[in-house]
């Protein structure tokens, strides 16, 4: 064997190494787009219900015709919009880098969700506090109402 021969022997699994990496490279470059596009529909499924949950609070306020809203319905309404802009976020700071999401975009609905947040919070506990009033009122004020009035004193002082 002459030392060319022995040379090309060493080299032959370090280059059907390299061949296989570039192949495994290219493999993943020939779906990359294929997961982009994955990424924008995920996400255009969770704005899709993001949306829905948005309009059905919409219609709640629509239908009030400018009167004071049941913060009951309201509280009910805002819980899927909490639930899927939680999903939004958790998905956009998972896959960041794999989908090329923009901090700001991130940063922008973070801020939506922290004014949903606030929203559906100041919500229920009015429709807390309104249910609890509601209860006593029927039990007839009860020990929680409002104290009652005492009798005044007769006769000369």
């Amino acid at each position: 064997m002459t030392l060319d021969e022995c040379e090309r022997k060493r080299r032959a699994p370090r280059v059907r190494r390299v061949a296989a990496i570039g192949l495994a490279i290219g493999a993943i470059c020939a779906t990359a787009p294929a997961l982009a596009q994955s990424c924008g529909e995920d996400l255009q499924k969770l704005a899709q219900k993001r949306e829905a949950a948005m309009q059905g609070i919409n219609a709640v306020v629509a239908a009030a015709h400018g009167k004071p809203l049941d913060p009951a319905v309201v509280c009910t309404k805002a819980a899927p919009l909490i639930s899927v802009e939680s999903a939004m976020i958790g998905y956009m700071e998972k896959n960041k880098d794999w989908c090329q999401v923009p901090d700001e975009a991130i940063a922008q609905l973070k801020g939506a969700h922290v004014k949903t947040m606030s929203f559906s919070t100041k919500a229920c506990t009015v429709a807390e506090k309104f249910k609890k009033m509601q209860e006593q009122a029927a039990k007839g004020g009860g020990a929680g109402g409002p104290p009652q009035a005492q009798p005044l004193p007769t006769g000369p002082l």
